[in-house]
């Protein structure tokens, strides 16, 4: 019978596995299920979050482009407005300026014309005051020559 019992295994290396194996199982129910589960529940979300923000990252690039594209139609715009404005601006002047020297050229003509008037009224004064001191030379000259 010695011979038998060896190659028997042991009633207790059974028991010893079967307890081993309602072992793993209790552990991979308690644990390492809801540990997997966990796990993969996370593992979804941050896939999706990626998912997420790739496409906020492509839809804010698109927002960027378009705002660069409407800032540079403005920029151009307001440069084509300034320049506008700059002749606008240099028009006015000029025709301000043409103006103003049209409005002295005919003051200038104004008082050259009343400087004249008055020169000839002085002149023609003068000419009778001439007259009237050459008459009393005369009229000197004769009185005393009588």
């Amino acid at each position: 019978m010695s011979g038998d019992i060896g190659v028997m295994p042991n009633v207790t290396l059974f028991i010893q596995l079967v307890l081993f194996l309602a072992f793993v199982f209790v552990m991979n129910v308690l644990f390492v299920k809801p540990y997997s589960k966990v796990v993969e529940e996370r593992e979804d979300t941050i896939r999706r979050n990626l998912k997420r923000a790739e496409s906020l990252r492509a839809e804010a690039k698109n927002y960027t482009e378009e705002a660069q594209k409407i800032l540079d139609s403005a920029r151009t715009e307001i440069n084509a407005l300034m320049e506008e404005a700059k002749k606008e601006a240099n028009k006015i002047k000029s025709e301000i300026l043409d103006k103003a020297e049209e409005e002295a050229q005919r003051e200038i003509e104004t008082k050259t014309a009343e400087i004249r008037k008055s020169l000839e009224e002085e002149k023609s004064k003068l000419e009778g005051a001439v007259k009237e001191v050459a008459q009393a030379i005369v009229k000197r000259i004769l009185g005393e020559a009588a």
